[in-house]
């Protein structure tokens, strides 16, 4: 992958989250097998995570959020979209496509462009990357990057050391045609040899009444977290050299939030304050892509990002992928 400079004339003009109403918090696991909420901060970092509801699924949560979006910023007229791009790894049905249904139930024109994608932690990010694309073609000048998992829902309950990590949410961003670059440093990898570590088979619940346990989330998270140390770092040097920056020009670093403990880790491999680090993963649990946006966007909203901070995002997860920009906020 060249290091040549890269950008593109867009900025990410709004943002919208959504988590479900149900909380699952330490005490809650208390109750299912041996662990407390001491043992499960000092690992993860993790007090609570959010839960989907019964009748509640991937769709729902993203027009949550982009319902968020819309209370927020009521100049964006979702007419005005060009396409729809949504990472999920827990979409509602095989097809229809979660985009599509988005499409569906905000009656948007059918010239507009609907697809998902599933590049897991890293899917924020990706999908920032890919709306910046079709804009610098010239085919869009609105591109919704969204965000919707309901991983909870492939959580094994009797494996202590993946059911306290993972939570449900929504995240969109409204990334659109700028005069001026504000994106800059997309970039992103694979390394398939490590999808071993992180993996789910299949989507059903039960098949005659018994539970499918292929459909269960399985991941060894030592090799992941290993493999999360020896190669983020390189990725996101490749970031700021495709955007001409050093580290010391960001403001705010936004990493996946997995875990507490790994994020903590990343930032004294590649010397970040971890003061300046958003990070969402102690109030919602590790949600995947939605990790990103969710502790984006309160930063956002409170003030602490200002207008004009540089923000180094970075996604990292299953496949195992990596995907990663700059945005000028």
């Amino acid at each position: 992958m060249s290091d040549r400079l890269v950008s593109a004339p867009a900025r990410i003009g709004a943002f919208g989250m959504y988590v479900p109403q149900r909380v699952l918090t330490n005490a809650d696991f208390e109750k299912m097998f041996e662990t407390s909420d001491e043992w499960i901060v000092q690992r993860t970092g993790i007090r609570t995570r959010h839960v989907v509801a019964e009748d509640q699924y991937s769709s729902h949560l993203a027009i949550g959020a982009i319902d968020d979006l819309l209370a927020h910023y009521p100049h964006v007229d979702l007419r005005e979209i060009d396409y729809l791009i949504v990472n999920t790894t827990t979409p509602d049905y095989a097809y229809p496509s979660v985009a599509a249904m988005l499409q569906a139930h905000y009656d948007l024109p059918k010239s507009v462009g609907a697809l998902d994608i599933a590049t897991a932690c890293a899917g924020f990010a990706y999908a920032i990357n890919l709306a910046c694309g079709l804009i610098a073609s010239g085919e869009c000048d609105r591109v919704l990057a969204i965000a919707a998992d309901s991983l909870t829902r492939s959580v094994d309950y009797s494996d202590r050391s993946t059911a306290v990590l993972f939570g449900d949410g929504a995240g969109v961003g409204l990334i659109e045609r700028s005069d001026t670059p504000q994106i800059f440093g997309m970039s992103h990898g694979s390394d398939g040899t490590g999808g071993r570590f992180l993996y789910r088979t299949g989507v059903r619940t039960e098949i005659n009444g018994a539970i499918d346990e292929s459909r269960f989330l399985r991941q060894n998270g030592r090799e992941v977290y290993r493999w999360v140390l020896e190669n983020v770092p390189n990725d996101i040097e490749r970031i700021l050299r495709r955007s001409g920056l050093t580290l010391d020009a960001i403001d705010w670093f936004v990493p996946h939030s997995a875990n507490l403990r790994m994020i903590e880790a990343l930032c004294k491999r590649i010397g970040f304050p971890i003061e300046r680090t958003l990070l969402s993963v102690t109030d919602y649990g590790n949600t995947s892509a939605v990790s990103i946006p969710l502790a984006l966007i309160p930063a956002v909203r409170d003030g602490r990002v200002k207008p004009g901070d540089r923000v180094l995002i970075m996604g990292f997860g299953g496949g195992l992928v990596t995907s990663g920009c700059v945005a000028l906020l």
